[in-house]
């Protein structure tokens, strides 16, 4: 009797693993709606470095996109544009380190940075600031809600980021922490209150690349997936 219980127990133990979320993987929920892996955990495949080709302080490391915070490094793309899309993400990042997701970003050169030209989704190594360059929020124009939950630093976090018809969804932790509708008055106003106020490309690009940035500090992503809207 004890070994057909100790038999049972290891059984429901073992498929309660495979039954867990694989990291760099679909689920069949994902899969069925459409869903791509942009990091397949193992390769660069599909990335690139802003206005280069092959990264120079970006690498695979344990299964994760590490950057080495190389002062004055180069950020990481895709090699794919997207218009209205849903990223899903998870970051770690050291004690005050800075980097950033930049989406509908474009290259090119007239533009030496990708900031130039896109919205920023700011990660940060910090756990209780909402204002507009906290974690989460669009860099420097719209702050956060105070019902966000950051991780510590050097835990993992999840970030996501909709887009669609110009409405701007982000979220932290399953949380959405900010809500806009890009090119709105009061967008408008936020942008002319921020640094890019005498920009003329900032965010004006209906389409563009997903960059993770370098910021002169060490940050992993993986679970990098999305869907074209």
């Amino acid at each position: 009797m004890r070994t057909a219980i100790a038999c049972t127990a290891l059984l429901i133990f073992h498929i309660s693993l495979l039954s867990q979320d694989k990291d760099n993987t679909l689920t069949s929920e994902e899969f069925a709606a459409g869903w791509e892996l942009l990091f397949d955990g193992e390769t660069l495949n599909g990335w690139k470095a802003y206005n280069g080709d092959e990264p120079q302080t970006w690498k695979v490391e344990e299964n994760t996109i590490y950057c080495d915070g190389t002062q004055g490094g180069d950020d990481v793309m895709t090699v794919e544009c997207y218009t209205d899309f849903d990223l899903k993400f998870d970051w770690k990042i050291v004690e005050n380190g800075n980097s950033g997701v930049i989406y509908r970003t474009r290259e090119g050169k007239q533009w030496s940075q990708p900031y130039l030209t896109g919205p920023e989704y700011q990660v940060f190594g910090e756990t209780e600031v909402f204002d507009k360059n906290s974690t989460g929020s669009i860099f420097n124009v719209y702050a956060t809600s105070k019902d966000k939950i950051v991780n510590p630093a050097m835990e993992w976090n999840t970030g996501r980021i909709r887009i669609s018809n110009n409405l701007v969804t982000h979220w932290v932790n399953g949380v959405i922490v900010l809500q806009c509708e890009m090119y709105s008055d009061d967008w408008k106003a936020k942008v002319m209150d921020s640094k890019w106020n005498d920009n003329p490309y900032f965010a004006k690009s209906p389409f563009g690349h997903i960059d993770f940035q370098n910021h002169g500090h060490k940050v992993w992503f993986k679970n990098v997936k999305i869907l074209s809207l």
